[in-house]
C-alpha cells in the first residue's frame, strides 16, 4: 500500500512507525523513540541539507511533545517537524 503523503522538510522529522500515511524518504534515521503507549517513532535529518540540531534534542523535544498529547487527551500525529 503505497503512502499518502511524501514529507520532504529540511528540519529534522519524527515520522511514527507502523503507519502507512506518510513518510519522509529524504531523511535519514539517527534513532527510534518509544513512547510510554508504545508508539515508536524514527527521528532523522534531511540526508541532503543536514542539520545543527543534535540526536539528543530533537529527542528529547518529541519526547516533551509525545507527554503533551497524553496530557491533552490528543492522539500522536504521524510526523513532527523538529527544531532541537
Amino acid at each position: 500500500m503505497p503512502y499518502i503523503t511524501k514529507l520532504q522538510q529540511i528540519a529534522p522529522l519524527a515520522i511514527k512507525l507502523d503507519q502507512s500515511e506518510v513518510h519522509a524518504p529524504d531523511h535519514d534515521r539517527w534513532c527510534k523513540v518509544s513512547c510510554t503507549c508504545g508508539d515508536q517513532f524514527a527521528i532523522g535529518p534531511n540526508r541532503i541539507f543536514g542539520t545543527k540540531s543534535l540526536p539528543e534534542d530533537c529527542i528529547k523535544e518529541l519526547n516533551e511533545r509525545l507527554a503533551n498529547d497524553h496530557y491533552y487527551h490528543r492522539v500522536h500525529e504521524n510526523s513532527y517537524e523538529l527544531h532541537g
